[in-house]
C-alpha cells in the first residue's frame, strides 16, 4: 500500500518534472527562433525604402490613368450620334433572333478547297492531303 503509493507519486512527480523541463526547452527553442526571425526581418527591412515604394506606386497609378485617358481618346466617335446602350442591346437581340433563319447554303461553296493553284498552268495539282 503505502510504499506503492509513494512510488507512483514519485513517478508522477518525475514525469511531470520531465514534461515541464521539455516544455521549457521547447519554449526556449521557440523564443530563440522568434528572436532570430526578428533580427532577420530588421536586417531586411533596412533594405526597403518606403519612399521609393510609394513613388513607384504613384508612378504606376499615373501610368494607369494615362492609359485609361488614351483609351478614352481612342474610343471617341466623330460625327456619330450618341447611342443608348439598352436600345442597341435590344436591336442586337432582335437581329440575333432572325439572323440564322435565312438560307446560308452560300457558305457551302466557301468551304470547298480549290484543287488548282492560282496562276498555274491550269493542270490539277495534288491537294495537300494527297501528298502525305
Amino acid at each position: 500500500g503505502i510504499v506503492r503509493e509513494a512510488v507512483v507519486s514519485t513517478q508522477s512527480t518525475g514525469e511531470q518534472t520531465n514534461y515541464t523541463t521539455q516544455m521549457l526547452k521547447d519554449t526556449k527553442v521557440s523564443v530563440d527562433a522568434m528572436s532570430t526571425g526578428l533580427k532577420e526581418m530588421k536586417r531586411e527591412y533596412k533594405k526597403v525604402n518606403i519612399d521609393k515604394i510609394q513613388d513607384l506606386q504613384d508612378d504606376l497609378q499615373d501610368m494607369m490613368e494615362d492609359a485609361n485617358e488614351i483609351q478614352e481618346i481612342m474610343g471617341q466617335q466623330y460625327g456619330m450620334p450618341d447611342v443608348d446602350d439598352a436600345e442597341l442591346e435590344a436591336e442586337l437581340d432582335a437581329l440575333g433572333d432572325t439572323m440564322f433563319d435565312d438560307d446560308m447554303s452560300y457558305l457551302d461553296e466557301a468551304s470547298e478547297v480549290p484543287t488548282t493553284i492560282p496562276g498555274s498552268s491550269g493542270r490539277e495539282e495534288p491537294a495537300a492531303s494527297q501528298l502525305d
